[in-house]
């Protein structure tokens, strides 16, 4: 089923720069190559999935224990988490929202005379389960292959009514080794501490030595990765966010997991642009308004 999909996506939107193929799990993906790199997406979630710059090593981190199913999540990538970052506010579904487990449609492919190419995907009320979304809503993923690697989601409520909602675009990045990494961009932050349970202020750079989950407020600049090992920084930039999430699962929640392996922390982190509630960053839209969530990642 999912070859039939990919061959007919390849035929009305496939170009040299736009190769649409039946990924992991059956499920259907495009890769998108130019000569700044190749990325590749899927449209279950409309989860990219990989980005490696032309002559570097891959940027985006993914879990070889990843289940790719129509029922499951991704792990690692670029999940899309929305209507809501973290628990159901409703207490009734899982975490991180359904915009991640649902299949998107194909809108645009594009490429401009720069070079840049770009993907559009979408997602509406319509695509969803009404026990999910109650209300209208459309969003729409671009995803462009450039000099930085670009992922925006624009929000539009299509209803009468205010929508309000939550989310993130939940990086997991390739390091060489988490525990020689430094993030920064953060200090003075205050932040909360979801192992912890407590506030604090982030003094100097973010080290990896323990399991790491915070949620840093009022942050709006440019995040970088500082990995001596690859001898490479990866810089996190992003707009339409105030909050910033760090995450490293370290030891026992990798063992458990199930889509995580046991020694797999050793070479991710999680940097994510996030419209999170814990830090007051909830958003709210009128009906026929528009936001956009974006996040642009290059490396130096």
């Amino acid at each position: 089923m999912s070859e039939n999909i990919a061959m007919q996506l390849q035929s009305r939107f496939g170009s040299d720069n736009f190769n649409f193929f039946s990924g992991s799990g059956d499920l259907p993906a495009v890769r998108i190559s130019n000569e700044f790199g190749v990325a590749e997406v899927m449209l279950h979630g409309a989860h990219v999935i990989s980005y490696q710059p032309a002559g570097a090593v891959p940027v985006l981190w993914m879990s070889g224990k990843s289940m790719f199913t129509e029922k499951d999540p991704i792990r690692g990538g670029i999940p899309v988490c929305w209507p809501w970052f973290g628990p159901d506010p409703a207490g009734k579904f899982g975490g991180h929202g359904f915009a991640r487990l649902s299949q998107w449609q194909v809108v645009e492919t594009m490429h401009s005379p720069a070079g840049k190419s770009s993907v559009v995907l979408e997602l509406t009320d319509q695509d969803v389960d009404a026990v999910f979304a109650p209300q209208p809503f459309k969003l729409q993923l671009t995803v462009t292959l450039g000099t930085a690697l670009v992922a925006a989601l624009k929000i539009f409520n299509t209803g009468d009514r205010e929508l309000a909602y939550s989310g993130a675009l939940h990086s997991y990045f390739n390091v060489a080794d988490a525990s020689a990494i430094a993030v920064e961009g953060l200090d003075d932050c205050s932040y909360r501490d979801s192992v912890l349970q407590c506030d604090d202020v982030q003094a100097g750079p973010v080290v990896i030595d323990r399991e790491i989950d915070r949620i840093y407020r009022n942050t709006s600049g440019i995040v970088r990765i500082v990995d001596p090992v690859f001898n490479r920084v990866i810089k996190v930039a992003k707009s339409g966010s105030t909050s910033t999430v760090v995450w490293n699962p370290w030891i026992e929640k990798s063992k458990r997991m199930p889509d995580f392996g046991d020694e797999e922390y050793h070479t991710m982190v999680c940097v994510e642009a996030a419209n999170a509630p814990a830090a007051g960053d909830s958003r709210v839209l009128p009906p026929g308004g528009m936001a956009e969530l974006r996040q642009m990642i290059s490396i130096e």
